[in-house]
Parts: C-alpha cells; structure tokens; sequence
C-alpha cells in the first residue's frame, strides 16, 4: 500500500499550498482525538453529540478570555479624577502619529442608520471620530463616491488635529452625536 502510495504521489503531486495541507492535517487530528467517531462502509459518520457537546463547552472555557459580553464591562469600574476627563479630549502628538480605521455604525430610533469611521491610536488604544455620515432609508444603496470622500475626509481630520480621544468606540460616537 505505501508503495501505491509514493507512485501515486509521483503521478500526481499535491499541488495545493502549504496552509491548506496544515489544516488538513490538523482537522484530521482533531478528528481522531474523537472517542465515539465512527464510519460506516458506505462513507458516512456519526459521533455522540454528548461528546461533541463536550468539547464545545471545553473549548469556549478556554478561549472565553477572547469574547466580549456587550452587557457587561471588560474592566473593573475605577473612579476617574476631573483632569483625566480633560486629558481625554485632549489629542497627544502619539495619537496623531499612527492609527487605525474602525468603522462603527448606530441604528437611530427613526430607523435610520449612521456610519461612523473613527480612528483608533496604535499608541494609546483610545478612539476619536474622524467624520460620520447618515443614511435614512435602508432600501437605498449607499453612494459609490463613499469611499473616496471618506478617505479624503479622515485624511483631512488627522492633518486637522481636531480629534478628541475618547476610551472606548461608544463614548466617541456619543461626543461627536453631543456636538451635532
């Protein structure tokens, strides 16, 4: 059989990328760490869903650290003093020096939807909004000039300064709403 195996190999070589080979292998390995996995004559599969049921809950116990609850804080609440609320607002040269898009969008309760593109500081992780735009209707397709207008209308923000940084996306879009 192994020697099929290496003339098959010669005839036709595995031409599909090395992360997909990986995977493979490691969905082959998982798959035989299953204890009730069995495999009929005719190709099919069946496994207890105890077991599955199992892993599952063995799994999301280990990676729960990744997932946030959006009801609950993800930090111990703290007292804030009066000049970190000031400071807040305030931009440093570090958050003005690299950053990352976010986009965030808040459905309003008239049913309109806004989309709000903020910039996150790699330096501090604190966020501001760079510009927002509202949409009333659902059904209508956003504008194909967007995304055009929005790059020239972030760049302009960063070369502005007139950021204010605020700790989390929320508190960002509810200052840029609160000065409207």
């Amino acid at each position: 059989m192994k020697l099929i195996s290496i003339f098959w190999n010669l005839i036709s070589p595995d031409r599909r990328p090395d992360h997909e080979k990986a995977l493979e292998r490691e969905f082959i390995r998982a798959a035989n760490t299953l204890k009730t996995l069995r495999v009929t004559p005719e190709g099919g599969m069946s496994i207890d869903p105890e077991e599955l049921r199992e892993q599952i809950v063995s799994a999301r116990e280990q990676l729960k650290h990744l997932v946030h609850n959006p009801g609950t804080r993800s930090e111990p609440c703290q007292a804030v003093s009066a000049t970190e609320v000031a400071k807040e607002a305030e931009p440093s040269s570090e958050e003005l020096q690299d950053s990352i898009e976010v986009v965030a969008w808040r459905r309003l309760p008239s049913g309109a939807a806004v989309r709000y593109v903020c910039l996150q500081s790699t330096h501090t992780g604190r966020y501001a909004v760079a510009m927002a735009s509202m949409f009333s209707s659902a059904l209508e397709p956003l504008p194909t000039w967007i995304d055009g207008n929005t790059n020239r209308q972030v760049a302009n923000a960063l070369q502005g300064s007139e950021l204010h940084w605020y700790a989390t996306v929320n508190k960002a879009m509810d200052a840029w709403d609160a000065e409207l």
